[in-house]
């Protein structure tokens, strides 16, 4: 059923909220169920504006079933409709419980981005679902924390350096440290400290 029919004249020049139905559509479109429209009725597909849109760019997230957005007619006409966003409700509440401070981009499984603007507590921070994973730029305290529940891997095909102006600690249960050619260890001092033992194998031991 299309848009057009049993539509009130007086909103063709107004926006109208609509209720999302359907956003099963690889064109970015949305069905929705208008206010004056059965509850086994819906429009025909409606686009959806986004930021940047473009060919293969853009910032694309779509309404999902249930969502309550905001619908504008092209030139007052009923039959062409575009969904300009998406509206929170006291039913439907915003994410970080509506802190005008807290920029935040959450998804419907629960991964967030938060931008924190609260005073003397500046943040960034992308959390997964389970809260447990975490990436944190902490602005105020000039750190960032990577945080995983599980495996950290990071990977480059080129050169990966790690520096710091001071000291660099690595801890683990068993640290590996593996060369595919050489491996150099500098310092103007060098310690091992083994109380189980110190081995060196598999190779001439030179000390100069």
């Amino acid at each position: 059923m299309t848009a057009t029919s049993e539509a009130p004249i007086s909103i063709n020049y107004s926006v109208v909220p609509a209720m999302v139905t359907r956003n099963d559509d690889t064109q970015g479109r949305v069905k929705v169920r208008f206010p004056w429209m059965d509850d086994q009725d819906e429009s025909d597909w409606i686009a959806v504006a986004g930021p940047g849109a473009g060919n293969d760019r853009g910032l694309f997230c779509i309404p999902a079933a249930d969502d309550q957005v905001l619908v504008a007619f092209s030139f007052g006409q009923i039959d062409k409709a575009y969904v300009i966003g998406a509206l929170w409700s006291t039913a439907d509440k915003p994410p970080s419980a509506g802190d005008p401070d807290k920029r935040t981009w959450k998804s419907k499984s629960g991964d967030a981005i938060v931008l924190d603007d609260t005073g003397g507590s500046e943040r960034i921070s992308i959390t997964d679902k389970s809260g447990t994973s975490t990436i944190t730029i902490d602005t105020a305290n000039k750190t960032i924390t990577i945080e995983s529940a599980g495996d950290l891997t990071i990977k480059a095909a080129g050169n990966l350096a790690l520096q710091s102006g001071k000291d660099v600690t690595v801890n683990g249960k068993e640290v590996t440290l593996t060369a595919t050619s050489g491996l150099a260890a500098r310092g103007r001092s060098l310690a091992l400290n083994g109380p189980a033992g110190v081995k060196v194998n598999d190779g001439a031991l030179e000390v100069v």
